[in-house]
């Protein structure tokens, strides 16, 4: 393992930040290897078991690999919320699901390995899973906003000051009071990152919910589909909504910031007819581009409105040149945002 992840901090693929995590991290594991005896057997299986996955997440994160532009979005989102730097890290997933992983190998190493000289590392990683063949599929990778907003919500504790800004009614009768404080735990943490998602996606956020489940009922950990395209509806119309105002609240005292959009719907027509990418003007747009890209797929897929569009295209070829022409797009403001403020992570 030691020798993976040192191989992994050579990468040319890897950005400096990724290549540092990368070497830092097979010194710790180095460090356990020659110092077996002087930790506890059960720890050390912890720190293994830590390590292994961890890895999936870093070895998919080379930028060959992960969905590179969309990672770039999410971390553009994160700055808003987070001052620290973060690493963004992608395991590309053979099934089809998204997820975040909020397990921190560097918290377990400093709390645990008093022997290891960490030197005060302790970066900010964000672990999301998705789709393999989605990385080069952004508009499809929408659903990734909502795994960062999972992320925003446990690192500032939103849904948890919920219960003490409104505790859940007493449990229906049958359920005991621990696993309806669960139930309604989970359902918050999805209507947090549902309205998250929305503040960068808007519509899109829950037609690509609609989507993947649009028949979804109740469970122990998510509100009807129906209920979160209602929670989302109303917080992108203003409509008074009770869920929308306590998480608003929540929100509010654990970050001195609110929920809002901060997306623009760019006009993305005209470059994308002529089958060339949109030049994204700022932030808002930026994020804006993933609602306008879902918006023109959908277009083009039922009206075909396109002239680069005939008989023999099909729907795999015009949601594999739409998905390009945002990806590039993408692409084109990162390098010009890079050159402008002189970075080349």
């Amino acid at each position: 393992m030691a020798e993976r992840f040192t191989q992994l901090s050579k990468s040319v693929y890897f950005d400096p930040a990724f290549r540092d995590f990368s070497h830092r991290t097979a010194g710790a594991i180095c460090h356990v290897l020659s110092h077996f005896d002087d930790y506890p057997e059960e720890l050390v299986r912890q720190f293994e078991k830590q390590v292994w996955r961890v890895m999936q997440f870093v070895r998919g994160s080379r930028s060959n690999d992960a969905p590179h532009e969309t990672q770039f979005v999410l971390r553009t989102a994160l700055r808003h919320w987070i001052d620290e730097e973060a690493l963004v890290s992608s395991a590309a997933l053979e099934d089809f699901n998204f997820f975040l992983n909020t397990e921190d190998v560097w918290d377990f190493i400093n709390r645990s390995l008093n022997h290891f000289d960490s030197e005060d590392y302790k970066p900010l990683v964000v672990r999301i899973g998705s789709p393999e063949v989605y990385k080069h599929r952004p508009v499809f990778c929408i659903p990734l906003f909502h795994e960062l907003g999972h992320f925003v919500d446990h690192y500032f504790e939103i849904s948890k000051t919920s219960f003490f800004l409104a505790p859940p009614a007493a449990p229906p009768q049958g359920i005991s009071r621990d696993n309806w404080n669960f139930i309604n735990l989970r359902h918050r943490m999805e209507h947090f990152a549902d309205i998250f998602s929305a503040c960068h996606c808007g519509e899109a956020s829950y037609k690509s919910l609609l989507a993947i489940a649009p028949n979804n009922q109740d469970s122990p950990t998510h509100p009807a589909t129906s209920k979160r395209v209602e929670v989302v509806s109303d917080f992108l119309s203003s409509t008074p909504n009770t869920m929308v105002a306590l998480l608003q609240k929540a929100c509010s005292i654990r970050t001195g910031k609110e929920l809002e959009a901060r997306f623009s719907n760019p006009n993305i027509e005209a470059s994308f007819d002529d089958v060339l990418t949109y030049e994204i003007k700022d932030d808002s747009e930026l994020f804006g581009i993933f609602l306008a890209g879902w918006e023109y797929l959908d277009t083009q897929i039922n009206d075909r409105t396109a002239s680069w569009i005939d008989g023999n295209i099909t729907i795999s070829g015009i949601e594999k040149t739409v998905n390009d022409l945002v990806e590039k797009s993408i692409r084109n403001y990162e390098i010009k945002e890079r050159w402008v403020h002189g970075t080349s992570d």
